[in-house]
């Protein structure tokens, strides 16, 4: 990337430009660590001292920032409606490496009865098993496995080492990160005689619809029976395990290392952060917030509410909870004082 700060004004629709429009623009940066050359922006108010101290080149800034004081003159600041959205659509456009061109590799595996458009690249020693569906525009990269009857939609990329179990269904704009397990088996046993564990058949599938993320390592088990579902926009960051049956609802964001037992419905647009435990067979409402390393063993049934700690309780309770704890050392030798002038009373 070649750019002035003027071209990256008018890229950006920017309202306004304020400071040297030919300042030469090669690369990102966050305000902190860029440049004269690297382009940042501003949209978190906690950031703002770093506005008064960045060597950057040229900043996007929302249109009704004031600064509290006077910003560098060496800086180029461009003013937009929506500064991060701005930064992130020039770092699309120029920064990520271009995907593959359509066409099979050499040592690929392809059943003869998968439905492959031209329009597709299959990368070297990727496994693609009887009865495949491929969309237009599907990328596949090296190493990873496509079960019997896995079907995927279009503008679609699977990483390397991702494993599509089969009879799964990937919709369209999904990715699958490295590592990614999609359909292996649920965690499902009972005891038999003398306590021995049978397993339960596991004979679901996997439905993932359009627009979802799937992150690195993590896995999205089969359903026993019926479907384990991932609706439109869900976003799973990197080691993250679904269990059987779970169904997330559209466009909730999952933080990484989060367990969701069994049969638990997720709602949608619920926010939930990471090393957090879910029970199973329970219901999340829809646009539930839930802090990192909380612990759900009952249902959530109101929905919007923020949630916090294990087991969890709404986050004003939490943190009153937690102050209290906060007190009890102090609290604890005037109890004692209490309790030993009551009893001598």
């Amino acid at each position: 990337m070649r750019l002035t700060s003027s071209q990256i004004a008018q890229e950006v629709q920017a309202q306004r430009v304020q400071g040297n429009g030919e300042v030469i623009i090669t690369d990102f940066a966050s305000l902190d660590s860029a440049t004269k050359q690297d382009l940042s922006f501003f949209a978190d108010p906690k950031y703002e001292n770093h506005l008064y101290e960045t060597k950057a080149g040229a900043v996007l800034l929302p249109v009704n920032f004031t600064p509290r004081r006077a910003l560098p003159s060496h800086t180029t600041w461009i003013y937009v409606n929506r500064p991060d959205h701005a930064f992130y659509s020039l770092v699309r456009r120029y920064k990520l490496p271009p995907l593959p061109s359509w066409g099979r590799e050499p040592y690929a595996f392809i059943h003869p009865s998968a439905q492959i458009p031209e329009e597709t690249y299959i990368g070297a020693f990727t496994y693609i098993g009887e009865g495949v569906k491929l969309a237009k525009r599907v990328w596949v990269y090296p190493f990873a496995y496509l079960g019997a009857g896995v079907e995927i939609g279009e503008d679609t990329i699977i990483y390397p080492h991702a494993v599509i179990m089969p009879n799964t269904r990937i919709g369209r704009e999904c990715i699958i990160h490295p590592g990614a397990v999609i359909g292996a088996d649920g965690f499902g046993f009972y005891q038999g005689e003398n306590r021995i564990y049978e397993r339960i058949p596991q004979v679901g599938r996997v439905i993932i619809e359009d627009d979802v993320e799937v992150g690195a390592n993590t896995c999205v088990d089969r359903a026993t029976l019926g479907v384990t579902r991932l609706a439109r926009g869900v976003k799973l960051d990197n080691l993250i395990q679904v269990g059987h049956n779970v169904q997330i609802g559209e466009y909730t964001a999952i933080a990484a290392q989060t367990g969701i037992a069994g049969s638990t419905t997720v709602g949608a647009y619920c926010r939930i952060g990471g090393q957090v435990g879910i029970a199973d067979h329970l219901y999340v409402a829809d646009r539930s917030s839930i802090t990192a390393q909380s612990g759900i063993s009952r249902s959530i049934t109101a929905p919007g509410k923020s949630w916090r700690g294990a087991p969890v309780q709404e986050v004003r309770q939490q943190l009153l909870m937690e102050a209290i704890m906060r007190k009890l050392p102090e609290l604890y030798p005037r109890l004692r004082e209490i309790e030993k002038y009551l009893s001598q009373s």
